[in-house]
């Protein structure tokens, strides 16, 4: 894709044309590896005359004359490879590998050199040619391993290629020349997409957003006049909520380099100022295409700063209490000595997708997903399915794994754009080991209805460290929380002057998630209020604490320190199996663990007391399992103002 990447041009025309002229150079060589005096005088005379008219830059008339020189004797190879020099500098790939491959038919064996078995074996692979290809490096004692290996796969690949369903997004959205890196919310309601006019050098390159509207996407608009500029406005990413957007930009802003990241903030439908993201993430060299976890908290992005592995690497950085820490990079096996570019995290953040040519591929970048769990996973290439030879990139894939979008080069139907945003139908279940969802709604105050920016945190309770922070939106008051299949999650809601609430979800592993709808009220702080702690958990028939509880206890723990001048009483209930006497006393003794642990964590005992009540109290009924679940439980009660 010639569209690539405007922000990438310090790879761009210069190194092309360095590359061209290296290559049609190399051409020249070898096409004086036979003896002109053994072929027809006349096609001799024809391809010096053409010669000279190169020498002159008189292209056009001279690929005349190479080819009059074949058609008089097509033995004679020299014409052949001067054929693919002349392609090669004009980039058309296809001509130019057919033409060297006729050079090669043409020219004694004896005299075929490793060094155009090579060449060989690199256009056709580069063409798309595989077998060729593979032919050709099949006749090298020491061939190059990754072409190979690139080569061996792309011709197992073809006996399994799987058609994708594709469906260009609609004109609303593919409304310009080119249009690329698009990037989605979780719920799939609001597209953000770098738009140009033109492949053109002196395109504005701006940032553009399209809302769906009962099943509609309404036409894009540029996303802020506080984001986009005269200049160029790049590749971006934006948290699952919609709520905060980084992006990339060159020139025009105050900067540590070559390329830097930005970052801007939405609340209701206005966007601030964009900040850049300081010399923490930034450096003097090309920062660029940023990838968001969920909430916003882990930014992955594309740097081809000192200290790496190749070229272009991917990097990581995490949002802390004082910012964003010092970048790592990825490392092997995701970064190699050549190109990683254009991460995109995975809402379950687990599984993450980049481009790179340093991986066996395709041809050109291809796409790649790898898999964090102890480590980063080897990648494995998307396969024929998705990668092409030639640059495939920014893949985004949806909460539930099902669809993925991503720019290609212009197809049948929409000769005015060079590229289009395009969806595609995931045609395996294999692409994503765990699947995703989401929870929506919004936080409102429970006695007026007003809408309400509160702060979420929510824990994994299998895995202490996986933590997900995000705030709900104070003009709308709506939140999203991303759930990935085969974990329990215990949600913490807190907001000045109201008690907290707390939720609980889990994501089967077998389950097929769906997005669900919750609002939360949030109830003003004053004598009598309760909450239920829904992440409390008791091994059975005991007042021994299961480990998943100690999450919420923690965040209680912290909300009391907040507020130091409340004091709260410790409720125990269970439902009306088993006599009352003993029903009494179980849930005394684990109110009393629960206060137990307060105290060991720092809360005084003025602050806090607590009390069993037995069944006396039930919330709902003990005639099914689901009510006697309710009703087995631990209340928290503000009973008065210290």
């Amino acid at each position: 894709m010639a569209y690539i990447f405007t922000d990438s041009q310090i790879h761009g025309h210069s190194l092309i044309f360095r590359k061209t002229f290296a290559f049609t150079l190399f051409i020249f060589l070898v096409s004086s590896v036979v003896n002109a005096q053994e072929f027809s005088k006349k096609a001799v005379k024809l391809t010096e005359k053409a010669d000279a008219l190169i020498k002159e830059r008189d292209f056009t008339e001279a690929v005349e004359l190479y080819k009059k020189a074949i058609e008089t004797d097509p033995s004679f190879p020299t014409p052949y490879f001067k054929l693919t020099g002349v392609y090669t500098v004009y980039q058309q790939k296809d001509l130019a590998v057919e033409y060297y491959n006729k050079g090669i038919q043409a020219t004694p064996q004896s005299k075929v050199s490793d060094k155009m078995w090579a060449a060989a074996a690199k256009m056709n692979y580069e063409a798309g040619n595989y077998e060729d290809g593979l032919s050709a490096i099949n006749r090298l004692a020491k061939p190059d391993s990754l072409l190979k290996l690139s080569l061996e796969f792309a011709v197992k690949s073809q006996s399994s290629k799987v058609s994708l369903e594709k469906e260009e997004l609609p004109e609303e959205i593919n409304a310009f020349g080119m249009q690329y890196f698009p990037v989605l919310t979780v719920d799939e309601s609001k597209i953000i997409y770098t738009k140009r006019d033109n492949a053109g050098p002196s395109s504005d390159e701006d940032i553009y957003i399209s809302t769906k509207i009962n099943g509609n996407w309404i036409p894009a608009q540029p996303i802020s006049n506080s984001i986009n500029t005269t200049f160029n406005e790049g590749a971006c990413s934006i948290s699952a909520d919609g709520r905060m957007l980084i992006f990339t930009a060159c020139e025009g802003r105050k900067s540590f380099g070559s390329c830097d990241l930005y970052v801007t903030y939405r609340n209701g439908n206005n966007w601030s100022n964009p900040e850049n993201l300081g010399d923490s993430i930034n450096s003097r060299y090309w920062d660029s295409q940023p990838a968001l976890s969920a909430d916003g908290r882990t930014l992955y992005f594309s740097s081809n700063r000192p200290g790496g592995i190749g070229k272009r690497d991917i990097w990581v950085s995490k949002k802390t209490e004082n910012g964003w820490s010092t970048p790592k990079n990825l490392g092997r096996p995701v970064n190699t000595e050549k190109d990683e570019t254009t991460p995109f995290i995975h809402v379950n953040g687990k599984a993450l997708f980049f481009s790179s040519d340093g991986h066996y591929g395709l041809g050109g970048l291809d796409l790649f997903v790898s898999e964090k769990n102890d480590g980063w996973s080897l990648p494995v290439n998307l396969g024929v399915a998705v990668n092409s030879p030639n640059d495939e990139i920014s893949l985004f894939i949806n909460a539930a794994g099902s669809y993925g979008y991503y720019a290609i080069e212009n197809s049948a139907g929409r000769r005015s754009s060079e590229s289009v945003i395009t969806k595609f139908k995931i045609p395996t279940d294999t692409l994503l080991t765990s699947k995703a969802s989401y929870v929506t709604g919004r936080v409102l105050d429970k006695e007026t209805g007003q809408v309400l920016g509160a702060n979420f945190k929510m824990n994994n309770l299998q895995d202490p460290d996986d933590v997900y922070f995000v705030e709900s939106d104070s003009i709308s008051g709506k939140y999203f929380l991303v759930l990935t299949q085969g974990n329990q999650y215990g949600v913490f809601i807190e907001r000045e002057g109201y008690l907290f609430e707390n939720l609980s979800f889990t994501a089967g592993d077998n389950s097929i998630l769906e997005p669900d709808t919750v609002d939360i009220l949030l109830s003003p702080i004053r004598e009598g209020e309760s909450v239920v702690l829904q992440n409390i958990y008791f091994e059975v028939d005991s007042y021994n604490l299961d480990n998943r509880s100690l999450v919420e206890l923690d965040d209680l723990v912290q909300f009391m320190k907040k507020n130091p001048k409340l004091k709260f009483l410790i409720e125990g209930h269970t439902d009306n199996t088993g006599s009352e006497s003993y029903n009494l006393e179980l849930s005394k003794l684990r109110a009393r663990t629960v206060y137990d642990y307060l105290l060991a964590h720092g809360i005084h005992s003025s602050q806090v007391a607590y009390q069993g009540f037995g069944s006396a109290k039930p919330l709902e009924t003990n005639d099914n399992v689901i009510g006697r679940g309710k009703n087995r439980r631990i209340n928290i009660t503000v009973s008065s103002k210290i």
